[in-house]
This record gives C-alpha cells, sequence and structure tokens, in this order.
C-alpha cells in the first residue's frame, strides 16, 4: 500500500474503526453519528462519509461492512475476514454487473447490427 496522506475525514474514519471486528463492526449510523459530531459531514445524508470509505479502500485499507441488524463497518484482521466480504459484496457484484452487460450487449448488437467490443480494462 503507498503511503498516502490522509484526508481528516479519512483519519477519522480510520480511528473510529481500527478496534472495531468483524464480531462487533460499527453500524453506519453510529459512525455516521461520530463523524457529524466531528462537523465532517452533514446532518442530511453520509454520502461523504461512504466516499470517504470507497476513498480509504481504494488506497488499500482493508474496510469491510456487514449488513443486517446486527452489521456495520470494521477493518479486517485476518485473510478469512477480507474474503469473506470479498465474495459477499464484490464478486457478487461484478458477477451480477457482468451478466447483466453481456445481455444488454446481445441486445444492441440485433439492434445496431454489429457486435460490442468487451472492453472491461480500458475503463
Amino acid at each position: 500500500m503507498d503511503i498516502q496522506i490522509l484526508t481528516e475525514l479519512e483519519y477519522h474514519i480510520l480511528e473510529q474503526l481500527e478496534n472495531r471486528r468483524y464480531e462487533y463492526p460499527l453500524s453506519r449510523e453510529d459512525l455516521a453519528g461520530r463523524l457529524r459530531w466531528r462537523g465532517l459531514i452533514g446532518r442530511k445524508d453520509d454520502r461523504t462519509m461512504r466516499s470517504g470509505i470507497e476513498s480509504l479502500r481504494k488506497q488499500g485499507y482493508l474496510i469491510c461492512h456487514r449488513k443486517g441488524k446486527d452489521g456495520g463497518y470494521y477493518l479486517a484482521k485476518s485473510k478469512a475476514e477480507y474474503e469473506d466480504f470479498r465474495v459477499r459484496e464484490y464478486k457478487s457484484r461484478i458477477v451480477s454487473l457482468a451478466a447483466t452487460l453481456r445481455e444488454m450487449d446481445k441486445s444492441a448488437e440485433v439492434q445496431f447490427g454489429e457486435a460490442i467490443q468487451l472492453d472491461l480494462f480500458r475503463i
């Protein structure tokens, strides 16, 4: 992971998650409340917080989340925790998006009369 300077928001997100585990995640509402209390996100929604989390993930931080009543954010502390999150959240989405794209490409080929080139790696 490259060393990057964190924004104040990113720093506080990591600070709040540093002791959170898979078994005891920090709920989305609680994390947003803690960041609001510090004046780092607005009162209406948590879009800024979610953008900060996405930025940290792109920097290589293993911020995971679980859905549901006892869900929330945590930092993966083991390969198994990370792989569980990876399969549940990202792999399933990628497979679903690929299936959708494949069907849309078939329809576009019929409608426009030429094949659509699959070029996912030049996004």
